[in-house]
């Protein structure tokens, strides 16, 4: 194995195209293949003893018993501590190292962040890598989920609604394109390619409810059935029969829930997992307590503390998924109820789900006619 990973470095050339042609060969003596599936490997067997010096070093942040100081993914490295002198011999550590094995650490897009509550004051110590002092943030993007530094999930929802609208922004063009799509095609293309967005880490951050979210579905409903802005939302959610996307959120939390739990005792995830759960007793505020708050208000607090071996995932997901559908047909059946301009909509709309009509061949226009007059506001001239 040795050998065949090394024939594939040996006497490595590399050529640029630019504006059609390519550069003379060169011999490229540093760093591994961009895109090759074996590199972050490669990688993480060259920094494993970056890891055992910051460890040694001891100025990491208590995670029960033990003491995390730095996270890795591929060639992205986190540096944790709970002092400004601690972080700085962390850095200081990095720097040596970096200079015994000539790898360069790009300074550029290294940044500090100061992760605490609201009320206390941001530190405004300068930290020095490589004699140069790196730039303190307030948020940062790691794994592609923006983190502020008092742990705000509405900044990380922000920018995931951001991305979530480009997405359907194509799907809305193609659409538009092709003058209209089939319920079902359409509803796979908005569950493949924006709802994944929306939901990106959600198990972590998802046990708030985000409007923000709820609205860019909106829009993708609007533009199936073309309606307008000023449309009942109780009456056109329930001629799509989309449910809520913080029920698809709540799911995720649950599923999150179960892997943790099931997790060898050796984890990372697993030792935060448990030290959350300690300090539960103490702080409201944690991931421990809202996850008990959801099952608790699905009835499954029994569930909430078994044993690894009993828990059974596909069943309290499941369950999760029927009490919070359940809920949401009653919170709708009594919008409809209560909302004057859907006077007409209740007397033929009992139930929360997809309409027939939908599912037919129409166009675009006899969609939009429909769906306008079952929501009221169809111009008709008296």
């Amino acid at each position: 194995m040795y050998k065949a990973i090394k024939s594939t470095y040996e006497k490595l050339q590399a050529a640029v195209r630019l504006n059609g042609s390519l550069t003379d060969w060169f011999s490229v003596e540093a760093g591994v293949r961009q895109g090759d599936k074996l590199a972050p490997t490669l990688f993480a067997v060259f920094v494993d003893d970056l890891v055992t010096e910051i460890n040694r070093i001891g100025k990491g942040i208590n995670i029960g018993t033990d003491s995390l100081s730095c996270l890795l993914y591929a060639d992205d490295t986190v540096l944790i501590s709970d002092t400004v002198d601690g972080l700085q011999s962390l850095l200081h550590c990095v720097t040596d190292w970096s200079k015994t094995w000539r790898l360069k650490v790009n300074t550029d897009k290294t940044k500090i962040m100061h992760v605490r509550k609201a009320s206390k004051p941001k530190n405004d110590y300068e930290f020095q890598l490589n004699n140069m002092t790196l730039e303190t943030v307030s948020k940062y993007r790691y794994l592609g989920l923006v983190i502020t530094e008092n742990l705000d999930s509405k900044e990380t929802t922000n920018e995931l609604v951001s991305s979530g609208s480009r997405s359907l922004g194509s799907l809305v063009s193609k659409y538009y394109a092709m003058d209209g799509m089939d319920f079902d095609t359409y509803t796979k293309i908005f569950d493949s390619t924006v709802l994944p967005i929306l939901e990106y880490g959600s198990g972590v951050w998802g046990h708030k409810r985000y409007d923000s979210l709820e609205r860019l579905q909106y829009r993708a409903i609007r533009t199936f059935l073309g309606v307008s802005l000023t449309t009942p939302i109780p009456a056109i959610t329930g001629d799509m029969g989309w449910y809520p996307v913080h029920h698809r959120i709540q799911v995720n939390i649950v599923r999150l829930y179960c892997r943790l739990v099931k997790l060898p005792d050796t984890r990372i995830c697993r030792k935060v997992f448990v030290w959350d759960q300690n300090i539960s007793t103490r702080y409201r505020d944690t991931w421990f307590n809202h996850a008990k708050k959801l099952f608790d208000s699905c009835g499954l607090s029994d569930v909430f503390f078994l044993e690894n071996q009993h828990i059974i995932t596909p069943y309290l997901i499941d369950s999760v998924k029927t009490h919070l559908e359940n809920e949401h047909k009653q919170s709708w059946l009594d919008n409809i109820q209560q909302m004057p301009k859907l006077r007409t909509y209740k007397l033929f709309k009992t139930e929360f789900e997809t309409e027939t009509f939908l599912k037919r061949c129409l166009t675009r226009s006899q969609r939009s006619s429909i769906s306008r007059m079952r929501c009221g506001t169809f111009p008709l001239e008296i």
